[in-house]
């Protein structure tokens, strides 16, 4: 674990088991994030109508100076698919070294994803979905189901599940505390902790009823107030970032948005659903390319997002310029390079053996 002991990264994690945080420990994270939340500078994140921090991520460089005074560089961009419970994953690309010619210390020396957060040389954005293990945990689910039947609503099952998923979502806190302005997790459809249906938030469900069971055990095991806290955090999170050279969402965008509904997004629950729930062969026809034109300069720009799961390292749509990344079989993520155009073939880079 020497490659975390060399940055300010909490240590407690350093084991990378899939844990049920401890109720104190887990309250006072969830407060600290919700204050890194609510004090996001607006030189890339914008301020809603009501004066909040907005929907939209604007890292783009047209300016010199963001709506804050702050300069943005075009740093390099890593951006990770859903997570889905995969704690081994995360582990995996902060672990990762990535490329000399994508970023590199000042001699030269090649550096893991962590270390480069350390020094702020990269951006990195998650698309969201970090709860539910989905296919790869459907007969945990359905154990689940049976206990919740027999009135055991934190059953050995449903524990083991809530593990993976809540230890990966501790540390996606953490890393956000550590690195605020170089960490990003995205709002996915899973990020739904209350299981609502409004809001442009629906409850999911792929095998029982994931959505409802996921509130019950919250409730059951830490309270109501884990619950508000949680479901506050989950407020707090933007729902789409722009760069120089692309856009990242959860999933294809329904239509295309204006500037103004993405800043203000997380108050249109027609924007939040238009941004995580799309399906395959639901959206507007030239949709992302109507926002890469409006909101990217360069002609070579591309659309990130996951939700839909694919084979392969990548899925092209909409003339190749709307790549969807999200393999739940594969521990891939994407390198956007600052200085080129991107290649989906050599940029798209597996992190499945960081660390032994």
């Amino acid at each position: 674990m020497s490659v975390l002991a060399e940055t300010s990264l909490n240590m407690n994690v350093a084991d990378f088991s899939p844990k049920l945080p401890p109720y104190r420990e887990f309250y006072e994270l969830l407060l600290k994030v919700s204050s890194f939340y609510e004090n996001s500078s607006v030189s890339y994140r914008p301020s809603d109508r009501l004066g909040n921090p907005g929907g939209l991520l604007d890292f783009r460089c047209k300016n010199s100076a963001g709506q804050g005074g702050t300069y943005k560089r075009n740093l390099p961009l890593v951006v990770v698919p859903d997570l889905h419970a995969r704690l081994y994953f995360l582990k995996n690309i902060l672990f990762f070294k990535l490329p000399v010619n994508f970023v590199c210390d000042e001699c030269g020396n090649a550096l893991s994803v962590v270390q480069a957060l350390e020094k702020n040389l990269i951006r990195l954005v998650c698309v969201g979905d970090g709860l539910h293990s989905e296919a790869r945990g459907k007969e945990r689910w359905l154990k689940a189901w049976d206990e919740f039947g027999k009135g055991r609503w934190s059953g050995k099952a449903m524990k083991e599940e809530m593990a993976e998923g809540l230890a990966l979502m501790k540390l996606v806190m953490e890393c956000k505390c550590h690195f605020p302005e170089a960490f990003h997790f995205l709002k996915g459809n899973h990020e739904n902790i209350e299981s609502l249906e409004y809001g442009g938030d629906f409850p999911f469900h792929k095998f029982v009823q994931e959505s409802f069971m996921t509130r019950r055990f919250i409730v059951d095991y830490y309270g109501d107030d884990i619950l508000y806290l949680y479901s506050g955090f989950e407020k707090d999170l933007p729902l789409i970032a722009l760069f120089d050279n692309c856009i990242v969402s959860h999933a294809e965008p329904v239509r295309a948005f204006s500037y103004e509904e993405l800043v203000d997004c997380r108050v249109l629950p027609e924007v939040v659903q238009g941004l995580i729930w799309t399906a395959n062969g639901t959206a507007e026809c030239g949709n992302t390319e109507k926002m890469l034109s409006d909101f990217t300069k360069n002609e070579d720009s591309v659309y990130f997002a996951g939700h839909r799961p694919i084979f392969g390292k990548y899925n092209l749509l909409n003339d190749a310029r709307f790549i969807q990344i999200h393999n739940p079989e594969e521990q891939n993520v994407v390198l956007v390079y600052p200085d080129r155009k991107f290649n989906p073939e050599t940029d798209i880079v597996c992190v499945e053996n960081a660390e032994k």
